[in-house]
């Protein structure tokens, strides 16, 4: 058994380091760019621990919508499936308002990951 961190707790740790010990050590022209993997380095530890479920989530509603569409069972639950029946304007306007719900909801899903601050931010 390996009871080292796994992935996400150690780009905690090397953020932590980046951001505690490194940052104030460096030339003010680098805090941009050193900000900036500080975040890739977040977003990356949060997909590690939620972008599974995320999807799976995704999935599922994906599905039960294009069952209440009738859509072709034949067709993948994913989003470039939702993205060529928009583009070719098969959903029709009974279904527009769940397709706006679904498409917020996918949206904030991938925000929770990529962007929380913008989620917590904008929540009335």
């Amino acid at each position: 058994m390996i009871n080292l961190p796994h992935g996400p707790e150690l780009l905690h740790v090397a953020r932590r380091t980046l951001l505690d010990e490194l940052l104030p050590l460096l030339p003010p022209e680098k805090v941009y760019e050193t900000r900036m993997i500080a975040n890739a380095m977040a977003i990356a530890a949060r997909e590690l621990t939620q972008r599974d479920a995320a999807e799976q989530e995704s999935t599922t509603r994906i599905r039960v919508f294009l069952q209440s569409i009738a859509a072709d069972p034949h067709r993948a639950a994913t989003e470039e499936t939702l993205a060529a029946l928009i583009k070719e304007r098969r959903i029709g306007p009974a279904a527009q308002e769940p397709l706006h719900e679904l498409l917020t909801d996918l949206t904030t899903a991938k925000l929770a990951i990529s962007n929380p601050k913008y989620l917590s931010g904008n929540q009335g």
